[in-house]
């Protein structure tokens, strides 16, 4: 949460993401510890907001041209503290690394294998 940089004065606290919200835990990389989705804030708050329901709605959460894509960046951004919050959509991520698409594995946005 970002308390310290308003206690050092900072007025107001704006995050912005270079990649969409992970909605899957990797499988195939160790990138932590646990296997759980609900270890990913984004999961846990589709949760929140819809329980088991949310599931059929992964793929609108994690577009923030959606209505859930809005309440997941209202959600995350109110739970941490922050002004305002962004994401770069998985398809800008992929343009912004320049690597054939086929060649990108996005299993943990999309859940494609």
């Amino acid at each position: 949460m970002p308390i310290f940089l308003y206690d050092s004065g900072a007025a107001e606290v704006h995050m912005r993401s270079a990649c969409p919200p992970i909605m899957y835990s990797c499988k195939y990389l160790s990138f932590s510890s646990s296997k759980s989705d609900m270890d990913l804030i984004a999961r846990r708050v589709v949760d929140q907001l819809e329980g088991d329901e949310g599931l059929d709605h992964l793929a609108e959460y994690a577009d923030a041209n959606t209505e859930r894509g809005q309440c997941l960046l209202k959600t995350i951004c109110e739970d941490m503290g922050f002004d305002s919050l962004s994401y770069q959509s998985l398809q800008g991520m992929i343009e912004a690394i320049g690597i054939d698409p086929e060649k990108i594995c996005t299993y943990c946005w999309d859940g494609r294998e």
